[in-house]
């Protein structure tokens, strides 16, 4: 689940509205049209765009999309113009389905052809994507394709295993300026689609290659924080408004293509891993439940040997999306996969209907709850819980009325189809341990994990729904309010002591409240209870760091390190305790050996260029720098450091202009502020360089070095008076100063 936690909720309607946006949706749409993006395809006949034998294919997977919020599926106030081109141009399947409303099983699903029952990706957390099955990716590759992904969100984080066949894979997220939220985990659509494009510049000279190329947008996820002109044109509607952004930015991407390659249009295929439940069955956002609002998606084709205009009847899962895909490029389906090609539906063939799997285990690996599997058949679906659900999805397209008493010849049908495809994968186990790192990240998202469960209580989750909504809420403000959030999860446990996940971040948000004792302790109990897992022992081992306790955290956090030697994040949290402890050496060692797991983690680069300005070595930290700032031009921190390290190597105009980046985006960086006039000051700008140190005194930088720094820039502009006062300021803070004092007497002041 995925908590909103800036925005007013959106909320899910009964059915399109008569009201329309339409000043709105011009205005959208103009955008659109400006660029070409969303009339670019060619005309022509199915033969005729299918000329080119391997034709490139371009995946796009929207995060978190409805299908009953795009225009082409009958949302009346939607805005999203190249979704509806693309359909009008292609096919679009009325009835499709995810197989999990989870991110990284979902795509784990789509990029495999098999359901999580043979990948066995079931959640977010403790999962990894293993190297037994062979992904789309590796097939369009040995295909001779240039295959390559471009993703937004860190769910699917190539750690997680989804990387596997493609030659790149850019998941290069910015650091953020938020510090309520962890950095590093989703960057916006302009911002992927950019990287998409100076990729396929590089391709020029190779254009005769195919390309397959898959793009992952995660801007319609909560909370819903579209840009402007979005933001106010949906006011109050985040949710469409992200959806309409994205769909702008694909349009972007488009016409780019067509410019970028234009003897070689793209098969292109767009659907979502998953819905979002707007409040339906009281699920706010997605994760818990398996109802059509979280597992309903689009599912889009256009291009060469795709008919225009069809609407194919047919069932379409995302495990159809290998095959389909490969089928259209003029290539063999994988052996053993569980999808089939659905090219013949839009071929005027007779394709029969086969019904989806859909499971979620989040309630189950997250709370204890009971699992829930789902058999989706076009006209029905059945919900295997502890009380079972059955649903007419006709006459009931919300599924607010279960049938399984009524129609206990079908439940009892699908019951056995579900259980037999369950068979031997009821037992579901981790295929890895979630590091500390990686679980704060998931949960700046939305996405909780519970750790080992030692006790189950298995109840269903129909009557726990609210439950999860107020965790949530905790989850979505432990860093901003923890003592608000600390009050509301000891709440919960009075009401409900073993839930793990409240435990588990009772123990974040005391640790963010500076409770460190009261945090170890409840930690402690969790390990005492079983949950010994990475993630606990990394949150172990930093609340011990912050408590002073260095020795007992270091001991802690090697102990998270031999349970997943093979993810970074302990060894990052190791590197920041021996750097506090002064064993330098040691701290570079384990921060060399997390860059060492994967080179452009940022956690384990911050820390080495930590290390190399404590060992004096500026070289060695402007190589670290450049790498952390070239991967995000964005990170503040970065661009400081590598700033002031500029101006000691003698390189002031490159400094000057990242020193300027962060005091714009950063107007309450103090550091940032003093250190900015500084170098205007010793640059030969002392007049411009004075505002600045007077905003950093406001800001409460009040230390002898700053008064002395503005007295000299004040002094070079003529104004004694004004040195002198700074001067008997820096006096006050620190009297014992004889060449300041003697500069005020020469000064007659």
């Amino acid at each position: 689940m995925a908590h909103r936690d800036r925005h007013t909720a959106a909320t899910a309607p009964p059915a399109p509205t008569r009201r329309r946006l339409g000043s709105v949706i011009l205005a959208i749409v103009a955008i659109a049209a400006a660029s070409s993006a969303w009339i670019w395809w060619p005309r022509g006949t199915v033969a005729d765009q299918a000329s080119v034998s391997h034709p490139d294919v371009l995946l796009v997977t929207i995060d978190t999309l409805r299908a009953d919020h795009v225009g082409c599926y009958g949302y009346r106030d939607a805005a999203t113009p190249v979704l509806d081109g693309l359909a009008s141009r292609g096919v679009r399947f009325v009835n499709a389905v995810a197989h999990v409303p989870l991110t990284l099983p979902s795509h784990a699903s789509i990029l495999t052809g098999v359901t999580p029952l043979r990948h066995g990706v079931r959640n977010n957390s403790g999962f990894v994507l293993g190297s037994a099955l062979p992904t789309l990716a590796g097939e369009f590759s040995r295909a001779g394709y240039l295959s390559a992904a471009f993703v937004s969100g860190f769910p699917v984080h190539h750690r997680f295993g989804l990387g596997r066949g493609f030659a790149t894979y850019d998941d290069r997220f910015p650091r953020g300026d938020d510090p309520t939220r962890p950095g590093y985990v989703e960057r916006r659509a302009d911002q992927t689609v950019a990287a998409v494009v100076e990729w396929l510049g590089k391709t020029a000279a190779d254009r005769d290659r195919p390309i397959f190329l898959w793009l992952h947008l995660f801007d319609p996820h909560a909370p819903y924080d579209p840009p402007e002109p979005f933001k106010s044109h949906f006011h109050g509607r985040g949710y469409d408004g992200e959806i309409a952004f994205t769909d702008q930015q694909l349009g972007v991407l488009l016409d780019k293509w067509s410019r970028l390659r234009p003897r070689r249009a793209p098969v292109v295929l767009v659907t979502a891993d998953h819905g979002e439940g707007l409040g339906e069955h009281d699920e706010p956002t997605h994760g818990l439940f398996v109802y059509d609002s979280t597992i309903r998606v689009p599912f889009i084709v256009s291009g060469p040997g795709v008919a225009r205009g069809g609407v194919p009847a047919t069932l379409a899962r995302g495990i159809d999306i290998v095959p389909t895909l490969l089928d259209l490029a003029g290539l063999p389906s994988m052996p053993g996969i569980d999808g089939r090609s659905l090219r013949p539906s839009w071929m005027g063939k007779t394709l029969v209907d086969e019904p989806a799997y859909v499971e979620s285990l989040f309630g189950r690996l997250s709370f204890g709850w009971a699992p829930l599997y789902g058999w989706r058949e076009r006209d029905m679906m059945f919900v295997e819980a502890p009380e079972a659900e059955v649903y007419d999805l006709v006459g009931d397209p919300r599924q607010l009325r279960n049938l399984a008493a009524e129609r206990a010849d079908d439940a009892a049908r699908m019951r056995r189809a579900v259980m037999a495809a369950i068979g031997n994968s009821a037992s579901f186990v981790q295929t890895t341990q979630t590091a500390a790192d990686s679980a704060e990240r998931l949960r700046s998202l939305g996405y909780v994990s519970g750790g080992a469960i030692a006790h189950p209580s298995l109840r269903d989750p129909k009557t726990l729904a609210q439950v999860a909504v107020r965790i949530e809420n905790a989850m979505a403000i432990e860093r901003a309010d923890p003592r608000e959030a600390v009050r509301v999860l000891r709440e919960i446990l009075r009401a409900d002591p073993a839930n793990p996940l409240a435990r588990r971040h009772l123990a974040v948000a005391l640790i963010a409240a500076e409770h460190f004792d009261e945090a170890i302790a409840e930690m402690r109990r969790l390990i005492g209870d079983g949950d010994d897992s990475a993630e606990t022992l990394t949150l172990l081992g930093d609340g011990l760091r912050r408590a002073g306790r260095l020795s007992e955290s270091l001991d802690t956090l090697s102990r998270a390190a031999a349970r997943d030697p093979l993810v970074p994040d302990a060894f990052n949290a190791q590197g920041k305790v021996l750097t506090a402890m002064g064993r330098i050496s040691d701290a570079q060692t384990v921060f060399a050996r997390a860059r060492s797991l994967v080179p452009d983690d940022p956690e384990a680069l911050a820390g080495l260029s930590d290390v190399a300005l404590k060992n004096g070595d500026l070289a060695g930290a402007k190589a670290i720098l450049d790498a952390l700032v070239s991967r995000d031009p964005a990170d503040a921190d970065a661009c400081f450091k590598l700033g002031v390290v500029l101006v000691r190597i003698g390189e002031p105009d490159r400094a000057m202009g990242l020193l300027r980046s962060v005091v714009e985006r950063q107007p309450g960086n103090v550091d940032a502020v003093v250190a900015f006039g500084g170098l205007l000051a010793k640059t030969g700008h002392p007049a411009d360089a004075v505002p600045y140190f007077e905003r950093a005194i406001r800001a409460g930088a009040k230390s002898p070095i700053v008064w002395n720094s503005l007295a000299m820039a004040r002094l070079e502009t003529g104004n004694e008076a004004g040195a002198a006062e700074a001067l008997r300021q820096s006096l006050r803070s620190k009297p014992d100063q004889p060449d300041i004092t003697a500069l005020l007497q020469r000064l007659g002041r």
